[in-house]
């Protein structure tokens, strides 16, 4: 599980063809083809509705710029053959990380453990609801950091994200997601992607897994493909490689001193991995006010927005959220906690 531009990726790819681990050549929701965890499907309808939506899993994935050559029919073939006529949530999973296995010419043995990027909170969720005891690999990085590149890098690929929306929900989902994970019972492990440079941390991620080392941890592929980086990055480096320009992208300069100090209060639970200055109590009331103002990056969105119009309002509306939803934290109430609405 990812919490924002976190490099899962990357990880993702240093396990692709460490031996004993299944993984898969991209990130893909397996649930969206049932109603629920109980239901079955003929494996012929599922494999073809997988096929159609995720083909481009087996030759150019675009966002991820990979351009793969996996033989489609070979995968399908393997499916069909090891999967029963009907197939539940669970096990369509399974089938699908065995075929993917068999096509790349790799053996199955009872060994093997299955590595799912399951990326968003949602997904996690709900492959946890499957496979209730499985070990969960969280990728982190300096929220500050993480939240430059989740505006800057977006706004720039997308222009449609260059709105009070996507600042909104961004701003949450890195504490939300961190939240979650915190809350959960499963085993877990942080793995810090400014540390992913080091073989001595990626060691210690195989060891953490129960594998033994294998170089191939240091060379980040997707079916066996070295990987360039995804669309969004600014920084490209050779194929594979580490990208030593995420350990600091410049945070501290394109936030205020105001900016960081709201987001050392909003992030204070990243402490236990990274340096963040604690916000003293003269300071939350003056920030309390301070937040009713755009921040510099926000105010890139508004200031273009001097129109009436649908996307204006909607920019107002986000704009507010993120007022009231700061504001409220500072009072110490977090009704906006999806968690607690749950519960």
């Amino acid at each position: 599980m990812t919490t924002g531009r976190t490099g899962s990726d990357y990880l993702h790819g240093c396990l692709d063809g460490v031996k004993n681990i299944m993984t898969f050549s991209g990130k893909f929701s397996y649930h969206i083809f049932f109603k629920n965890n109980k239901q079955t499907k003929k494996k012929e309808i599922l494999i073809k509705n997988f096929l159609r939506k995720y083909k481009y899993l087996f030759n150019y994935n675009k966002i991820e710029n990979l351009e793969l050559n996996i033989n489609i029919n070979k995968f399908k073939k393997e499916f069909l053959k090891i999967s029963p006529e009907r197939i539940n949530q669970k096990d369509f999973l399974i089938k699908l990380y065995e075929a993917f296995h068999l096509t790349m010419k790799k053996k199955i043995s009872p060994s093997n453990i299955i590595v799912h990027h399951s990326h968003s909170r949602i997904n996690t969720k709900k492959f946890l609801d499957d496979f209730q005891n499985a070990t969960v690999l969280v990728t982190i990085r300096d929220p500050r950091a993480n939240l430059k590149s989740g505006l800057l890098n977006w706004f720039k690929y997308d222009y449609r994200r260059k709105h009070m929306e996507h600042v909104y929900i961004y701003l949450r989902r890195i504490r939300d997601d961190l939240n979650y994970i915190f809350k959960i019972s499963n085993k877990k492990k942080f793995i810090q992607i400014e540390k992913m440079g080091d073989k001595n941390y990626k060691r210690r991620i195989l060891k953490y897994l129960g594998l033994n080392y294998d170089k191939k941890v240091n060379l980040s592929t997707f079916a066996g493909i070295p990987w360039k980086g995804d669309k969004l990055s600014n920084f490209k480096n050779s194929p594979g490689t580490f990208n030593k320009n995420i350990i600091y992208n410049g945070w501290r300069e394109y936030f205020s001193k105001d900016e960081i100090n709201v987001l050392n209060f909003l992030y204070s639970k990243y402490k236990k991995f990274y340096k963040i200055n604690s916000v003293s109590l003269f300071e939350k009331i003056y920030l309390f006010f301070r937040v009713i103002f755009p921040f510099k990056f926000e105010y890139l969105i508004i200031k273009h927005q001097k129109k009436i119009s649908l996307k204006f309002i909607s920019n107002i509306f986000f704009y507010i959220k993120r007022v009231i939803y700061l504001q409220l934290l500072f009072l110490n109430i977090d009704i906006f906690n999806y968690e607690k609405k749950k519960q």
